[in-house]
Parts: structure tokens; sequence; C-alpha cells
């Protein structure tokens, strides 16, 4: 991520990122990166090589925001429709 990124922990294998692009668009292709970057470099622990992907759900802020909560459950509801998908895989919801 990058310095005018900002990442949170919600809970257990969920995670934040407000990240700063031009639009979302912009956004799912700096996540595809991450993204790439994550499952191509395996976690080794105790001589054991585990792979590690990320499936994402985005959601573009606009200029007429709906609420946070609002927010968070579209960025949920495009998470789930990716692991539907088949795993490691962006996708970005419609506000």
């Amino acid at each position: 991520m990058r310095q005018t990124d900002h990442v949170a922990r919600l809970g257990g294998e969920e995670f934040v990122a407000l990240i700063h692009a031009g639009s979302g668009a912009s956004a799912a292709e700096i996540a595809e990166r991450v993204r790439g970057a994550v499952e191509a470099q395996p976690f080794r622990s105790d001589g054991l090589e585990i792979s590690v992907t990320i499936s994402a759900g985005l959601v573009e802020l606009a200029e007429a925001q709906p609420s946070l909560t609002r927010l968070l459950k579209l960025a949920d509801e495009a998470l789930y429709r990716a692991k539907g998908a088949g795993r490691n895989r962006i996708i970005l919801a419609a506000a």
C-alpha cells in the first residue's frame, strides 16, 4: 500500500482499506497489484509453504455519499461475490 492509503483490520481475516485513487477503476487496479503481489509470495513457516490469496470487494466513494454503514455493506457484498466466483479476485461494487 502507499503512504496515502489507510488499512485497518475489521476482524478475523477481514480488512478495510481506504485507497486514494481517481476512480473505482483506479482503486481496482491498485487492489489487483496488491492481490498479485500477495499471490506471488508464498508464506513459509516450519518448512511449509503456504499460498495466500486475496478476495476483495471494492466500493467507490462519490460526491453524494451513502453512510459508512452502507459503503461497508456494499463492499462486503462485493467481497462475497468475489469469494463465490472462485476467490482470489477483486470485485468493484456499484455504489
